[in-house]
């Protein structure tokens, strides 16, 4: 039997012993293929995906990286989007980008994928590659609004505007259903006439909802509250966005209890010991500064402050800390942790954790002295972060509990992300936990942690980030102020706004739907989060 037959034959062996689900005679079956061709990239995702299953992180992560050599030597450029996608769950983000240069562009393999090869590139952080990659397919392959929708994407991440607004519109000229380019527009570049744009977006709308595609319906009700809300059309606008956020919560539920349980826990495991002695000699030389609290709630404009000065460079949102936790502990560790992971936490040598972390790092921005890492959910990681990295400092953003609750329930996050965040009484209770946390994070790490609030930032830049920057060993610089300085790419949900001056449209939003907010004002205020007004 030649090498081709053995193996497809395996294959097929392999598809019916998953069937039959016994995972031990599954990874037996996938390590036979390997062993016969060691290029099957398909077999080692598998085996990275069953590790993972079975709670060993390590192994995991070699079998993705095998994954990508089988990809790349082997040429099996239809495994790139879920080997990319499964390294990008590692946060091995550097090989994304090596893998899909490496790849042959113009194999009608890679080509077919092009646009979901762009966004495994852009989820990198390798925009001018997902732009090279796209306009490579664009002049190769017949027009596609999901080709649109993509550059689009990227040049929004770019701050290339015009360009944007220009790929959405031509995605919608071929096919004006378009959910995410409708919702594009409207979060991203706000319409010349306000509530021009809704006639249409209402008729995408329809459609969907008469063709029972419910992920479109999400995607178009959000962007039709966007439209309407910027109309000055109130009471339109929040029925549309109380019917998306309820369809979201519905399809992907909340898991309450858990993160109740989880931040009890956090709290315990980490108390007076969490503050670390002073850093041992011959340690990382690296200044990390960590940016972190309740998505929406200011972190962006800190870190595009704090990534105006000359020593400092902003890496964006990673998940190397949390990825080094899960290589130390050998099991995949996520923020906001779990009560049953956080109880492996102790065992865990912290010095081996800021080792890793800071070697996974080194590669960004290696020319300046002080990285920042701006992912918000390592304010559940605060304490492990000053146990691994005892020279780190930790700005935690804190917001208006009732404007930091409306930007959270008026957000359409990524599956899976901040689920709380579509229930006006969820809401109120992650905030709660989160205030507590933050509160306890000041207790027992007061030289490590410090607190900014968002409206003081505001109102009184060159104070406050004054306060920042020295509290980080920076010295301060007025112009730091200027946000918009800053050209570098954004991807959070608020690169609309942090390209503008800074200013104080966000304080007080969520007055203009305080009859519809009740419930959250109401909860907020039993669980003792005070409220102004």
């Amino acid at each position: 039997m030649s090498k081709e037959r053995d193996v497809a034959h395996l294959w097929a062996l392999a598809g019916t012993i998953e069937q039959g689900g016994d995972p031990g005679r599954i990874r037996r079956a996938y390590e036979d293929i390997v062993a016969r061709d060691p290029v099957q990239a398909g077999a080692w995702l598998k085996l990275s995906q069953l590790s993972l299953h079975e709670g060993d992180y390590r192994d995991a992560l070699n079998a993705a990286l095998r994954a990508a050599e089988a990809a790349q030597f082997g040429r099996r450029w239809r495994a790139l989007p879920y080997v990319a996608s499964q390294l990008l769950h590692f946060d091995e983000r550097a090989r994304v980008s090596v893998l899909i240069r490496a790849a042959d562009w113009a194999s009608p393999e890679v080509l077919a994928q092009s646009a979901v090869l762009a966004q495994r590139l852009w989820l990198a952080g390798d925009d001018e590659t997902a732009l090279a990659l796209l306009d490579f397919a664009i002049a190769r392959l017949p027009a596609h609004p999901l080709l649109h929708f993509s550059r689009g994407e990227v040049l929004n991440h770019l701050g290339r505007l015009g360009e944007a607004e220009a790929e959405y519109e031509r995605s919608l000229e071929l096919e004006p259903l378009f959910a995410q380019s409708h919702r594009a527009l409207a979060y991203g570049i706000p319409s010349a006439e306000p509530g021009a744009r809704v006639p249409r977006v209402e008729a995408a709308l329809a459609a969907a909802i008469a063709a029972g595609r419910a992920e479109d319906e999400v995607d178009l009700r959000y962007a039709l509250f966007k439209e309407l809300d910027g109309a000055g059309r109130v009471d339109e606008a929040w029925r549309q966005l109380q019917a998306a956020a309820a369809l979201r919560r519905h399809r992907q539920g909340h898991g309450a209890e858990a993160d109740a349980a989880g931040a009890a826990a956090l709290i315990g495991a980490c108390g007076a010991s969490a503050e670390p002695g002073p850093a041992a000699p011959g340690g990382h030389r690296r200044g990390h500064i960590f940016v972190v609290g309740m998505p929406r709630s200011g972190t962006t404009v800190l870190d595009r402050m704090l990534g105006n000065h000359p020593l400092v460079g902003s890496a964006g949102e990673l998940n190397a800390f949390a990825r080094s936790v899960s290589w130390e502990a050998n099991s995949f560790y996520e923020p906001p942790p779990r009560e049953k992971p956080i109880r492996r936490m102790a065992r865990l040598d912290w010095r081996a954790v800021g080792t890793r972390y800071a070697a996974a790092t080194r590669g960004m921005h290696p020319d300046k002295p002080y990285l920042l890492d701006k992912n918000p959910l390592n304010v559940h990681n605060a304490g492990f972060i000053a146990r691994a990295l005892p020279q780190a400092r930790i700005l935690c953003l804190l917001r208006d509990p009732m404007d930091a609750c409306f930007s959270n329930l008026k957000a359409l996050f990524a599956k899976g992300s901040y689920t709380y965040s579509y229930d006006q009484r969820e809401l109120a209770e992650h905030y709660a936990r989160f205030l507590r946390l933050v509160r306890h994070w000041e207790d027992v790490l007061p030289d490590r942690f410090r607190t900014v609030r968002y409206e003081a930032l505001v109102n009184s830049p060159e104070q406050v980030l004054g306060d920042a920057m020295r509290f980080c060993g920076l010295e301060y610089d007025p112009a730091y102020a200027d946000i918009t300085r800053n050209p570098t790419p954004v991807a959070t949900a608020s690169r609309a706004q942090v390209r503008q001056p800074l200013n104080r449209r966000g304080i007080g939003a969520w007055r203009r739907y305080e009859r519809q907010l009740q419930p959250l004002r109401q909860r907020l205020r039993e669980l003792g989060v005070e409220i102004d007004g």
